[in-house]
């Protein structure tokens, strides 16, 4: 008998002081659930890190319900609420349920100009190329308000027409200038444009990013940070300011019901899929202004897709490098068109088996010295190419669909040339 009420004594003293530590549990006192059994109801934004794509990702160009953002949500900025779990895969593009928000594209348009343009010098088209931060063609087009560096002056950026803004990316010390912002905006459920290096974001704008505790994250974890929103501005709103010591600022768009062709899909990431011309979706009396200060010799907006399968032209990389890493531009290499002179071609090299640069020539149609790249094919031949853009010269042969050879050498493309050292690319 007295061995049972020691035993019962025993457990009576092992719940109670069960009890006293559940009591002292901060999750208890608070009333908030373990991890594995929370709710993630709320927050007003997203605060999301610029991370690099997954290898694997974006296997081909993605469908409109299959590219932009996977995850459905329902949020926004001053009082819309969203689950945590619901950041967006591709920041800057809408999810599925926020498409179901926005209006179809049909008659949808720019309406107002992103600045004065009567403070831009010059838009440069769609396709720069500046090795190695751009040795692929660029996917945004650039306005000019003054050289670079000679002043800290600003002007005011304006919204193009109604739009929801998306996202406000922000970036310290990756210019001359203090901060640069990015901010992405849909037209419509399928057209999202954006403004790069923005110097200032209005008050409006401020209060977003003020509100939002942002952790910054990604390969600098004192730099970046991406705010997610889903908030209305009205056409002509005024929500930041350009210029400063960079002197410009970039101006792009994207449109997910027209995909591009690459000829390896599984290169790229999402977006780079529907670029297109951000001039090209105003309407008719403001289009023309914007085509007038474009410094192209044939009057258009330029273009990004080049690739022209079962010959030189287009995009190639050497090793297992991605367009959607942000840290392999100096193993791109590209065979395009100039974005200015499209008479003109380019070798545009990251670098690799040279220095970073332009070999710029006029494509000749007959013979092995620089020949048409799209007139390059599995031959057998070895091409040479030379232009005073670059010393020495460059020599090529398309090895398979998708592999080159590439090599650069001293002198020029008269007599013989062969490979000494050869690097491959492939795509």
């Amino acid at each position: 008998m007295e061995k049972g009420i020691s035993t019962s004594l025993i457990a009576i003293v092992i719940v109670a002081l069960a009890v006293v530590a559940l009591s002292l549990s901060p999750q208890f006192k608070s009333g908030i659930q373990p991890e594995s059994e929370q709710k993630t109801e709320t927050t007003t934004t997203v605060i999301t890190p610029k991370e690099v794509p997954k290898s694997g990702e974006d296997k081909q160009a993605p469908s409109q319900e299959q590219n932009p953002t996977e995850q459905p949500e329902e949020f926004g900025h001053g009082g819309q609420v969203q689950p945590v779990s619901s950041f967006r895969q591709n920041p800057e593009l809408p999810s599925d349920k926020e498409k179901l928000q926005l209006s179809e594209c049909t008659g949808k348009v720019f309406s107002v100009d992103p600045v004065d343009l009567g403070k831009i010098t010059e838009i440069t088209p769609l396709g720069n190329l500046a090795p190695p931060g751009h040795t692929f063609p660029t996917e945004h087009t650039y306005l000019h308000i003054t050289p670079g560096g000679t002043t800290t002056d600003t002007i005011s950026l304006y919204a193009p027409a109604d739009v929801q803004l998306l996202l406000i990316s922000f970036d310290h010390g990756i210019t001359q200038d203090p901060v640069d912002y990015t901010l992405y905006f849909a037209l419509c459920k399928d057209v999202i444009g954006y403004y790069n290096h923005v110097k200032e974001i209005s008050p409006e704008l401020e209060k977003i990013v003020s509100d939002t505790n942002c952790m910054f994250q990604g390969e600098d974890k004192s730099k970046r940070c991406n705010i997610q929103t889903f908030t209305p501005i009205k056409a002509g709103d005024n929500i930041g300011r350009v210029g400063r010591l960079q002197g410009n600022f970039d101006f792009g768009l994207i449109d997910l019901s027209k995909p591009l062709k690459f000829a390896n899909p599984d290169r790229y990431g999402a977006r780079s899929f529907f670029i297109h011309c951000a001039y090209d979706y105003y309407d008719d009396a403001n289009r023309g202004k914007f085509y007038n200060l474009l410094s192209r010799k044939d009057g258009k907006c330029g273009t990004t897709a080049q690739d022209v399968s079962g010959t030189l032209k287009g995009n190639w990389f050497y090793g297992t490098s991605r367009a959607d890493m942000g840290t392999d531009w100096d193993k791109y290499l590209a065979l395009v068109q100039d974005n200015k002179d499209p008479a003109k071609l380019v070798i545009s090299v990251g670098g690799v088996f040279t220095s970073a640069g332009k070999l710029e020539f006029t494509p000749q149609s007959l013979g092995l010295v620089n020949r048409e790249f799209t007139q390059v094919i599995l031959d057998g031949n070895i091409y040479c190419y030379e232009g005073s853009s670059m010393s020495g010269r460059i020599i090529i042969q398309l090895t398979s669909a998708t592999e080159l050879k590439i090599e650069h050498q001293d002198g020029s493309c008269s007599g013989s040339f062969a490979f000494v050292k050869p690097t491959i690319y492939n795509r």
